[in-house]
């Protein structure tokens, strides 16, 4: 053999051995997650929380629709809304801050201010998302953007976005 072929020899063998190192390599970092697709729920659990929060608040945005859910208030507990709809009990998530008349009060105080009083039938307009959505379960999340008493006044949640429906 003559030096050009051991050399070209040399080369193909050098470079087929470093695919068949760095090939399976590449792919055995390649993460799960493509542009515009949703990350693992691994990936998540590594992100600070501030990131984790952020990235829930983004996924309930995109995936929850808009609802109207009408019942008599039953109590409220540790930022939920307990409504009896006559077929079941809600739950709904109230954000903190609220605007009822343009004055802010916390959502305790829409209590305390009797706002909202247990046996009161009122109208809520929330986001909704499905959290499990199989035959037999259904798990769901519910935020409250807007009340409305029987009286007909309306409060507003204060929050970072605005909602249209």
């Amino acid at each position: 053999m003559n030096s050009k072929t051991k050399t070209l020899t040399i080369i193909l063998a050098s470079i087929v051995a470093c695919m068949v190192i760095v090939f399976p390599l590449t792919h055995a970092v390649k993460p799960s997650a493509k542009l515009g697709e949703e990350l693992a729920l691994s990936e998540l659990e590594e992100c600070s929380p501030e990131a984790f929060k952020f990235a829930l608040g983004l996924w309930f945005m995109n995936h929850s629709e808009p609802v109207e859910i009408e019942g008599t208030v039953v109590n409220h507990k540790e930022g939920m809304l307990i409504l009896d709809t006559g077929t079941e009990q809600t739950r709904i998530h109230l954000p903190e801050e609220w605007t009822v008349d343009d004055e802010i009060q916390s959502r305790e105080e829409l209590y305390s201010s009797g706002y909202l009083t247990e046996g009161e039938t009122v109208t809520v307009k929330a986001l909704g998302a499905d959290l499990i959505d199989k035959p037999i379960l259904r798990i769901y999340l519910l935020v409250g953007y807007e009340i409305i008493d029987n009286a007909g006044v309306h409060a507003y949640a204060n929050l970072p976005v605005n909602i249209e429906a």
